[in-house]
């Protein structure tokens, strides 16, 4: 008699695998990764109304509209500094005016506007500076660098064209550059370098 025929073959058999089940956890990952790619926009920055109409799909009475937001937006996040030496050292001489208030800012190198059309034109800032490490860099109000100067578009986080708080501070050196450096968020980053509220 053969051996073979004592073997139970059905226990020698390979299972086939489980089927896959994603759990909850899984999903909300893929979730997430995938709007992670899409929380990223491509904007536009322009300096003028005049420019905004010629490179955006903005309308003139909208570009117009949304460089007088930013200019608010400006006045009220902005970096301010404590004497004018301080803000010309980061941003260039020429580069910065007094408010009525007394402390200087840097000019408002133009706004962005998102290809969403979200309706946020938040302001940015332009290092023209040679001496400084941020020479030629575009920058927002809470110093996020989001690129150099002089490119035809610029693909930043959602994050980025969120308002920015108030600033409240006065900045007595290396605030704008220093915070931008550390890359810090705001109200976060190194003591006594930031301007935040």
């Amino acid at each position: 008699m053969k051996r073979s025929k004592h073997i139970a073959l059905d226990m020698m058999r390979k299972a086939s695998p489980p089927p896959v089940v994603l759990r909850p956890v899984a999903v909300a990952i893929a979730a997430l990764a995938l709007s992670a790619c899409s929380s990223q926009e491509d904007v536009v920055v322009v300096g003028s109304v005049d420019e905004c109409t010629s490179k955006t799909t903005l309308s003139r009475a909208d570009c117009d509209a949304a460089y007088k937001k930013a200019q608010s937006e400006a006045a009220l996040t902005g970096p301010k500094y404590a004497r004018n030496r301080n803000c010309e050292a980061e941003f260039g001489v020429g580069q910065c005016r007094q408010e009525r208030s007394g402390v200087f800012m840097p000019m408002m190198a133009g706004f962005m506007v998102g290809q969403m059309m979200s309706g946020s034109y938040n302001p940015v800032y332009r290092y023209t500076n040679r001496s400084s490490r941020n020479y030629n860099r575009i920058m927002t109000a809470d110093g996020g660098v989001i690129g150099t100067a002089g490119r035809a578009s610029y693909r930043v986080g959602s994050d980025t064209l969120r308002p920015k708080p108030a600033s409240t501070r006065t900045v007595s050196r290396g605030g704008f550059g220093a915070i931008a450096s550390a890359k810090s968020s705001w109200g976060g980053g190194r003591s006594g370098g930031g301007w935040g509220g």
